[in-house]
């Protein structure tokens, strides 16, 4: 039985957190609350969880969280909108580069009793316009916001920490997650594109496509969470993948949530080494 610290939890973080208590893991989860009703959290709460409030841009409440001595720590907690990220631009950063800073600080510091951390990023880093086949080893790409910018700090500050301190790390590029989970969001930009074209289709509103030739790799929220609920990286491992069951352009997912079969002809083909039980076209069949 292992004992998860999942720092963050809202869509992903719950889904995670359902999954490790079912096989019985201990799990304690934080989160600050600012897109997430910690209400939602009851159910978790009652399956056996311990839920907490902690900010991950304070080192005194990250150490408390630590201080129960978890094996492993999922670094989910970040500010993940575009939207936001230009209305709020200080809060993205403090988020996303001040908070993963002192989140591997404080893994680092317990030395040989550190936990692994395992850290959602996303295919994001790769630039909005990847060609060719993308693996791990693809060359950062251009940005165009600082919710995605911020990722790849967040990458190589813990890649510098994890050496430097040789606790275990794994970075897992996330596609764009869709499909019910035990914490919902409602608010728009908290809302990914697949579940938003599902939503307006079931609703009958029309699509807004602006780059129905954008690509994007997508990935059910089920998936996501097992992949990072298996992940184990030992003392002194690091390990960067790609977790993205499908690659396909946003007119693809448009069609797709019409009830059409658009052919696949996306530019690139996101790499991935894991095992996926769930496919969009069932997700978004009308």
């Amino acid at each position: 039985m292992a004992f998860l610290l999942i720092l963050g939890a809202g869509y992903l973080g719950a889904a995670a957190a359902e999954i490790a208590l079912a096989r019985g893991d201990s799990v304690l989860l934080a989160d600050n609350w600012l897109t997430t009703d910690r209400a939602q959290l009851d159910g978790l709460a009652r399956a056996g969880g311990d839920v907490r409030t902690a900010d991950i841009r304070s080192r005194d409440q990250i150490d408390a969280l630590l201080a129960d001595g978890p094996d492993r720590v999922l670094l989910l907690a970040a500010q993940a909108s575009r939207p936001l990220s230009e209305r709020e631009p200080d809060l993205t950063e403090e988020i996303n580069i001040l908070g993963v800073r002192r989140v591997a600080q404080a893994v680092g510091a317990l030395g040989d009793a550190a936990p692994s951390l395992v850290f959602a990023s996303t295919l994001h880093v790769y630039g909005g316009r990847p060609a060719g086949e993308i693996g791990p080893d693809h060359p950062y790409g251009d940005q165009g916001d600082l919710t995605h910018l911020s990722k790849i700090y967040g990458e190589l500050c813990l890649r510098m920490h994890a050496r430097r301190h040789g606790f275990g790390l794994s970075i897992l590029r996330m596609g764009i997650v869709f499909g019910p989970g035990p914490v919902m969001h409602s608010a728009p930009e908290s809302v990914t594109v697949v579940d938003t074209f599902r939503r307006r289709v079931a609703a009958g509103d029309a699509l807004r496509i602006d780059d129905p030739r954008a690509t994007i790799g997508v990935v059910h929220v089920a998936d996501a969470a097992r992949i990072l609920v298996d992940e184990t990286p030992g003392r002194g491992e690091l390990r960067v993948a790609n977790v993205t069951a499908e690659t396909v352009t946003v007119g693809e997912v448009a069609a797709l949530a019409r009830g059409e079969q658009p052919p696949r002809d996306a530019p690139c083909s996101y790499v991935s080494p894991f095992a996926y039980e769930h496919a969009l076209g069932n997700h978004l069949r009308p």
